[in-house]
């Protein structure tokens, strides 16, 4: 078996082969052990791997530290943590021992695995409304408890708890900070961070936040919390903004989620689970596969094509060059590729259904853009036309679909998005949801006026899809001003 030193880790990357030994001097026993790495849980390139392990017969979970010159901060950070997580009477999985690995490049923290769990995003992701209701609940009175013992965790989102059985932990232990007075957070912090918890969820849950916020506020009987729900919203939406930028600003680099392939003729970026032979070999050949599939558009800006990767279908979109004037044009430019990949996480993020964003990749000469992709999946659905211009505007399934763009128009109004492009045919209708399609016109407009104006074109536009039903665009008008 392969045996390993802090320089491997250091170097590896995303590519560390496991199983491996590693050799490590524990405080508990005073002596050089070797610690059988089994499998990655997760990794920071250059800076940390957790790792499931085997110590002394038993499972345990490692957090190895390298990152040059500050991994003693690092694990001195997390064992605090741990420390008064524990000390506060909130539940977090066990140190088990401390260490170094021979080479004092690395430092070890062993902690307690615990089995039959399960984090709580993918609890909730499988769950019903009434059971993510009592999740949030728990998570809630865990962070006000948190709050009231004068530890505040700033990474707050549902990964860094964990659920067995009735115990719900608090995870990464590195970031919860306690108060340097001993005291209880205060209440503008403790409210930041709740709001923060509450931004990674899609807009669509905000309806459960007054219920949530009363909750929240109970647990916390002695802070004179306010009761004004509409200065927590206002906070929530300037949270879940600051969030939107912090992860769109990742969408074009390595990450845990996406691969990206940079160098002088291309660039790609594409979701690592997916990652694949065909799925590289479209990077490869996008056209091939796009004559190939089945078009949808053959247009003189863009053609569409469905096609198949590995037995799935996808929606492969070429933007085109137009001629050699608009080439020049679009080299110094993002390509709408590039812009319907940012859009399309934005819509996910806030809860919006568009077709999941797979891959987005530009041909460039250099610093310079040409032709680019987007791929997405396919989803079978009726175009929202279909049903708004065919069906009596009375019946149940006009109103379900009537109510899906109501709470589409309120996020973009929130969020100051506007579409750009607002024919019917760009939105798609299935059981479940409303879907929006071609993103690469959408933007977010930071000027107040200038929303305004934009969302009222977008309004007059849709509303233009029923020219000939003076009903229905006189309904859709009505639905909502900016």
């Amino acid at each position: 078996m392969q045996a390993i030193d802090s320089a491997l880790l250091h170097s590896a990357g995303r590519d560390l082969q496991l199983p491996a030994t590693l050799r490590v001097s524990f405080e508990k026993s005073g002596e050089d052990q070797p610690l059988l790495l089994l499998s990655v849980l997760r990794v920071l390139p250059r800076r940390r791997l957790v790792a499931l392990a085997r110590w002394h017969d038993r499972t345990v979970v490692a957090k190895l530290f390298f990152a040059r010159s500050r991994w003693q901060q690092h694990l001195l950070r997390e064992r605090h943590g741990i420390t008064n997580m524990v000390a506060a009477g909130i539940a977090t999985p066990a140190l088990v021992d401390v260490g170094t690995c021979v080479d004092g490049g690395c430092g070890v923290l062993l902690m307690q695995y615990v089995d039959n769990a399960e984090s709580l995003g993918a609890r909730w992701h499988r769950s019903d409304n009434p059971t993510r209701k009592r999740l949030l609940e728990r998570a809630v009175a865990l962070i006000a408890h948190c709050h009231g013992e004068g530890l505040i965790q700033k990474d707050i989102h549902l990964d860094n708890f964990l659920l067995q059985g009735d115990t719900l932990f608090l995870l990464d232990a590195a970031a919860v900070e306690k108060q340097a007075d001993g005291e209880e957070v205060g209440n503008v912090r403790a409210l930041d961070n709740l709001a923060m918890f509450f931004a990674q969820f899609p807009a669509a849950n905000d309806d459960a936040v007054p219920v949530l916020y009363e909750h929240y506020r109970a647990r916390r009987p002695n802070a004179d919390i306010s009761s004004d729900i509409g200065v927590f919203a206002a906070m929530l939406r300037a949270k879940r903004q600051a969030r939107l930028k912090i992860i769109v600003d990742k969408l074009y680099r390595e990450t845990s989620a996406n691969i990206c392939q940079r160098n002088w003729r291309s660039m790609a970026v594409y979701r690592r689970e997916l990652d694949s032979a065909s799925l590289r070999a479209f990077i490869d050949s996008p056209d091939d596969f796009i004559s190939k599939g089945r078009y949808l558009k053959k247009g003189n800006s863009s053609t569409v094509s469905v096609i198949e990767l590995d037995g799935v279908s996808y929606v492969a979109k070429r933007y085109n060059i137009k001629s050699l004037w608009h080439a020049i044009r679009r080299m110094f430019r993002p390509s709408r590729a590039w812009v319907s990949w940012r859009n399309a996480h934005m819509l996910e993020m806030l809860g919006i259904a568009t077709p999941r964003p797979v891959l987005m990749l530009e041909r460039r000469f250099g610093p310079l853009r040409n032709k680019a992709y987007y791929l997405c999946e396919y989803v079978e659905g009726v175009e929202a036309l279909q049903i708004l211009d065919t069906v009596p505007l009375e019946s149940p399934e006009v109103a379900q679909v009537l109510a899906r763009f109501r709470n589409l128009f309120q996020v973009m109004l929130d969020y100051r998005i506007s579409h750009g492009d607002m024919k019917a045919t760009n939105f798609l209708v299935t059981a479940e949801q409303l879907l929006v399609l071609d993103l690469d016109a959408m933007r977010q407009e930071p000027d107040k006026q200038r929303f305004k104006a934009e969302f009222s074109k977008d309004m007059k536009r849709f509303a233009d899809n029923w020219r000939d039903r003076p009903d229905m665009a006189a309904h859709i008008s009505a639905m909502t001003t900016p």
